[in-house]
């Protein structure tokens, strides 16, 4: 019998946390899997235990001299301290070059300079990736560029696919409008699964289980681990707060006073303000693990702490947090899902952009104005729906049993 074999392609630390127990789960049961880490996702793949691959990989399928040539051209202002300086280049330079190659330096810069590498989409460099592992499926999570492109080649080359969803499929989601879709859609509720075919998403393409990446939320001792960090800090008996804020980029509403890390940082001012007002208060920072190191450290306090995300797990801290506020993070879902008051910025250009907004789900609060949000912070709270929630159970075995059937097990 031929080995079965899988190729998952994932971004970033959180979407790393996706398809781990998928890999691992498939690999106990005799699937081969192969795992493509991309950017913060080789780190946090490490972390876990797994062998990634990344772009610096496949240098032998390009012109790696160009590659890295132009890659260089285009590091600066692009690297990350925790994505090592070599893959960034290789990733920068393959996928501007396959702009050049399809349509011109003109256009390549043109695209350059109106999206910068959010508007990657390397199609014929993920084909080329997936000719050389011949897997029999493609699995990636929801992302456009890298994870989309390998979507579309394996849809191209009549190769089953998977993409697993973690967020709602809400009208702004650009996953919505993606010409080419994964033969499997696994999502996280009824609810997300209304949504997709409300957008013309066949119901036979799309199957709720759930999503792995809030398994450890409930996993044994992730509770205790939380009391452990207020113990540690000396919080026991305070309202803790949580602050899991991200850059506003630029768009529809974004002013001086919001874009980049402006609003955030103005955020952390007012929580601040608000720690040093009430001695029962602390105060638990955490930015975007892509983001965190673009954002000045405003002081040493006793009871505030700055999380370095890429060392520091999310998950004790959510439990160790009484309140947790967002803009349109995952964060505040995965504090709903155990329980926490959450707390969504509403005035915030992103929020309102997409409408992703906690308090509209039943998920949290609603704050329509900065002044207001020391004034929230004090409020009841409220139950969420759990209309939103996934079926009870693991995420995890339910993923793995469409990746069989789409294998043909």
């Amino acid at each position: 019998m031929t080995e079965r074999r899988a190729l998952f392609v994932a971004y970033g630390s959180g979407h790393i946390a996706k398809v781990a127990p998928v890999i691992r789960h498939l690999q106990a049961e005799g699937v081969r899997c192969d795992l493509l880490a991309l950017t913060l996702g080789h780190k946090q793949a490490r972390r876990l235990g797994l062998d990634p691959r990344g772009y610096r990989d496949f240098l032998h399928l390009v012109d790696r001299d160009a590659i890295l040539a132009r890659g260089q051209q285009l590091l600066a202002g692009n690297s990350h301290p925790d994505v090592n300086d070599f893959e960034s280049q290789c990733y920068l330079g393959i996928n501007y070059q396959e702009w050049v190659d399809a349509h011109g330096e003109e256009e390549a810069a043109r695209r350059w300079a109106q999206g910068g590498r959010r508007a990657f989409l390397p199609l014929q460099f993920m084909g080329r990736v997936i000719d050389e592992f011949r897997p029999h499926v493609v699995v990636s999570t929801a992302s456009p560029r890298s994870e989309q492109a390998a979507i579309e080649a394996a849809v191209m080359r009549a190769i089953p696919s998977l993409t697993m969803m973690d967020l709602f499929g809400l009208p702004h989601d650009n996953f919505l409008r993606n010409k080419v879709f994964a033969d499997r859609i696994t999502v996280l509720s009824d609810f997300v699964k209304g949504n997709l075919m409300a957008a013309k998403i066949g119901a036979e393409h799309i199957v709720v289980t759930g999503c792995p990446a809030y398994e450890p939320l409930f996993e044994p001792g992730q509770a205790e681990a939380g009391q452990a960090l207020r113990d540690s800090l000396g919080w026991n008996g305070l309202t803790v707060a949580m602050w899991a804020g991200n850059f506003e980029e630029p768009g529809p509403g974004v002013t001086p006073a919001t874009v980049g890390t402006a609003l955030a940082l103005d955020v952390e001012r007012r929580l601040r303000a608000w720690v040093e007002a009430n001695p029962q208060a602390a105060l638990l920072v955490r930015y975007h693990p892509a983001q965190y190191h673009f954002f000045p450290d405003l002081g040493a306090h006793p009871r505030i702490y700055r999380s370095v995300p890429t060392q520091d797990p999310l998950v004790p801290q959510l439990h160790a947090s009484d309140i947790v506020i967002v803009q349109a993070s995952t964060v505040g879902f995965e504090a709903a899902l155990i329980g926490k008051r959450v707390l969504s910025l509403s005035w915030s250009p992103t929020v309102r952009n997409i409408d992703f907004d906690y308090g509209k789900m039943g998920l949290g609060e609603s704050v329509e104005r900065p002044e207001d949000l020391v004034l929230c912070l004090a409020g009841p709270g409220r139950v969420p729906d759990r209309r939103v929630f996934p079926p009870p159970g693991r995420a995890t075995p339910r993923v793995a049993a469409v990746i069989h059937a789409l294998i043909g097990d």
